[in-house]
């Protein structure tokens, strides 16, 4: 009877161990197969990545292929700026992304694009994107409303007539009468400016304030917006041009100036992206569409081009 016992339990004892060894070969047998399967993906995800446009730039800049995966799958990587992105040190691929597509790596006027085509009313005009020498829109209105008088008006442009091209025109008199229904009286101190004007006016303060000075709150010609025609520098109710935002009825101009295609060109909080000193006062047209599109991001129009 116990010879027969013994018989029993060696019998299970050896199937049991013969299970066991089963049940290690079926998870080696698993194991081997997902990490085949694993280094399969893995290789083909490295091979994916290094045939990317701007992969030897971006990892010639010590950019790991995790890295570089997270930056080449946004919408807004350009690989002849890979060289760029990876010398950025900014850790966030998105933002370094779209600082880098915004010129925040350069120095400004270290490299000037010419804006050939003025047709897009959104076209960048700032210290890497310049006007034509002796550039004129061809379409500029004389402003007969809601205009500075000479002598009466602090900082009145000093010219005849302030002029902006016709469709900005079109929208700064809807922009004003909407704003009149408000009791915001807004009147334009300046608008277009010859490239020649510019120039006389960026010497002058470069001359007495320093080029430093000169660049922060006066564009070089060619690459003033207000050479452009597209924008308006504005004030309301009498008050001086630079101490608006601090009165009622400035609230109802940024949060509205959109609805009518214009942007604060230059906000306080985006210094380091414009590269131009904070102007309440300074309105560009980009279109309706556009301006809706950056004022509900927050953006300036450098992020909105970057964003592309």
């Amino acid at each position: 009877m116990k010879r027969k016992r013994k018989k029993i339990m060696k019998k299970r004892t050896r199937n049991r161990l013969i299970l066991l060894i089963g049940v290690i070969l079926v998870l080696l047998l698993a194991f081997f197969m997902i990490r085949g399967i694993v280094t399969g993906i893995s290789s083909l995800f490295t091979s994916d990545i290094q045939s990317v446009e701007g992969h030897e730039e971006l990892q010639s800049g010590g950019l790991t292929d995790e890295e570089i995966s997270e930056i080449v799958s946004l919408s807004n990587y350009h690989s002849e700026r890979a060289a760029r992105y990876a010398a950025w040190d900014v850790k966030d691929a998105k933002e370094r992304v779209m600082q880098v597509n915004c010129d925040m790596d350069l120095e400004p006027y270290s490299n000037t694009i010419i804006q050939e085509d003025d047709t897009d009313v959104t076209m960048l005009i700032n210290k890497f994107y310049a006007l034509p020498e002796g550039y004129v829109p061809a379409d500029l209105v004389p402003l007969d409303k809601y205009a500075c008088v000479q002598g009466e008006d602090f900082s009145c442009q000093d010219v005849e007539q302030i002029e902006l091209r016709k469709e900005v025109y079109d929208a700064y008199i809807e922009f004003c009468d909407a704003a009149s229904k408000e009791n915001i009286n807004i009147r334009a101190i300046a608008g277009y400016r010859s490239y020649d004007y510019q120039a006389g006016l960026w010497n002058y303060n470069a001359s007495v304030y320093g080029e430093a000075y000169a660049d922060e709150y006066y564009a070089r010609p060619g690459q003033s917006e207000h050479n452009s025609g597209l924008c308006v520098d504005i004030t309301f109710n009498g008050y001086n041009y630079n101490e608006i935002e601090n009165y009622d009825g400035y609230e109802w101009i940024l949060n509205n100036a959109h609805k009518y295609g214009f942007i604060l060109r230059y906000p306080k909080d985006k210094v380091d992206v414009t590269r131009y000193g904070y102007e309440s006062w300074h309105f560009r047209y980009v279109g309706k569409e556009a301006a809706k599109v950056i004022y509900d991001n927050d953006w300036t129009l450098e992020e909105y081009h970057g964003a592309k």
